[in-house]
């Protein structure tokens, strides 16, 4: 089939941008083209989750009320004010722009702000002090978000830098979606195709390249610079997008779906929408967003201050290993796969000594092993043999929290057989973690262990990972090693 006659209609016809860089490829799909003027991948990534317009907009008016109306410290109270609803979502950012529709929200985090500001910044706090500020807080709120929201809506109409959409699934929803996007440009949107493998017979007011989806996604999306996603129904299983989208987690875009049903779904919480149809927002991968970089670095920086507090005991089960076997080394060194299936060597402290380098590659569980000994078990039953994997925490092979790293022996029969566990290396292998911790280890089912890996990952938090180590601590205490 050639690429004209995979062309399909979608929509009223709209100017392309004016400074484009274009290209002989891009024409003839019918792709839109790059703009030349391309904004920082900074700004891109933080207007994508914080609308800045309604931020700034808040910071200016509530500095001009609060010196009006002569509050206690107007700029530390109108910087505590923004700081305490942007940690509260006040400032998420929204397809389509209504100050009634995110009022609700706005009004709790306008009030638990001021609250807030009340008891740290008052000298004595009254109840009609925080009356006060409760109120003025809300109606400057109220004026900002009308004035930024107007701006913002005349801004997405009349500039040619809106984000580039790509529609996954053809078929009437897509042709609804499109429609929409036309008729609303102030939602933002500047479709550039349509990808899928098998066409549908779409609306015939706008001509966009229809592309075949497998395999392309990935290229299309980091080639095309695609700012926005939104998958619709298309004839795809819904187990094999899902392994399609995993491949594009380190990709800088924002993902919306259609829920199944949409019709009687109603919009809520995160929750946005186009035209008449809603769309929930697909959570951004962990390693995406700022404070996973917390994570990676907190983690080093701990596992090196617990190499140096447990110095003591590393020596003494050092020197029991030694003394135990004089024939074999102490440290037990094996290849592990981690982030993006690279291998690394993998540190314990010798247990049991294999007979050969092919047997520790390829013996599934040695928890039954008669070769291991009294001081093994003890070991094994500690998790004191795991200590040396701090070093490999401090070296960036590991983290703290994440999946088991897997022999590479097992992870090619296992990820040809176990659905979703490659998926589990999207993020760096941990010395625990949330399979671990529910007692998916050693001689246990991999397809569970590969389901709990996976949600640990799609609902990653700092807190997840506090949970899951106090937790494994609690189980080393209580000996409920392997």
């Amino acid at each position: 089939m050639t690429t004209a006659s995979r062309r399909t209609v979608l929509g009223a016809h709209r100017p392309r941008p004016r400074t484009t860089t274009t290209s002989t490829a891009r024409h003839a799909t019918g792709i839109v083209p790059i703009p030349s003027d391309t904004p920082s991948r900074l700004i891109s990534r933080i207007s994508a989750h914080v609308d800045l317009y309604a931020l700034a907009g808040d910071l200016i008016v509530l500095l001009l009320v609060c010196w009006f109306v002569r509050i206690d410290y107007p700029v530390p109270a109108a910087l505590m004010l923004v700081s305490a609803m942007a940690v509260m979502g006040g400032y998420r950012t929204h397809l389509t722009l209504s100050v009634l529709d995110t009022l609700p929200r706005t009004a709790m985090a306008s009030v638990l702000a001021s609250v807030g500001t009340q008891l740290v910044l008052a000298s004595r706090t009254e109840l009609m002090d925080a009356i006060e500020l409760t109120v003025v807080t809300l109606a400057a709120v109220i004026l900002s978000r009308n004035l930024t929201y107007g701006a913002e809506r005349f801004l997405r109409r009349k500039l040619t830098r809106r984000h580039r959409t790509v529609i996954v699934g053809s078929g009437s929803i897509s042709s609804m979606l499109a429609d929409s996007m036309v008729a609303e440009r102030s939602c933002g949107l500047e479709l550039i195709g349509v990808l899928d493998d098998s066409p549908q017979i779409m609306t015939d007011k706008r001509s966009v390249a229809v592309l075949p989806l497998r395999g392309r996604l990935n290229r299309f999306l980091t080639t095309e610079h695609v700012d926005t996603v939104v998958l619709a129904f298309s004839t795809i299983r819904d187990s094999d997008m899902l392994s399609i989208l995993r491949t594009c987690d380190r990709i800088d875009c924002e993902i919306f779906v259609v829920p199944r049903l949409w019709e009687m779904t109603a919009v809520s919480g995160d929750m946005d929408r186009i035209g008449a149809i809603p769309l929930t927002r697909v959570r951004r991968a962990a390693h995406r967003s700022l404070t996973w970089g917390v994570k990676l670095w907190t983690s080093r920086v701990l596992s090196a201050a617990l190499l140096l507090l447990l110095s003591p005991l590393l020596l003494a089960t050092a020197a029991a290993v030694y003394f135990s076997d004089r024939s074999a080394p102490i440290l037990f060194r094996q290849e592990r796969i981690g982030l993006d299936d690279r291998k690394f060597e993998l540190l314990k402290f010798r247990t049991m000594k294999p007979t050969s380098e092919d047997e520790s590659a390829t013996n599934w569980c040695i928890a039954d092993d008669t070769r291991v000994g009294r001081l093994g078990r003890i070991m094994r039953a500690t998790s004191l043999d795991e200590l040396p994997q701090l070093w490999n925490v401090v070296r960036g092979d590991m983290t703290l929290v994440g999946p088991r790293p897997e022999r590479p022996y097992f992870v090619a029969k296992f990820c040809g057989t176990i659905p979703n566990y490659s998926a589990r290396h999207r993020v760096p292998a941990g010395l625990t973690g949330w399979a671990a911790v529910n007692g998916f280890r050693g001689d246990t089912s991999v397809e569970e262990r590969a389901r709990y890996d996976n949600y640990y990952i799609e609902n990653w938090g700092l807190w997840f990972d506090v949970k899951i180590m106090l937790r494994t601590l609690s189980a080393v205490l209580m000996m409920k090693g392997r």
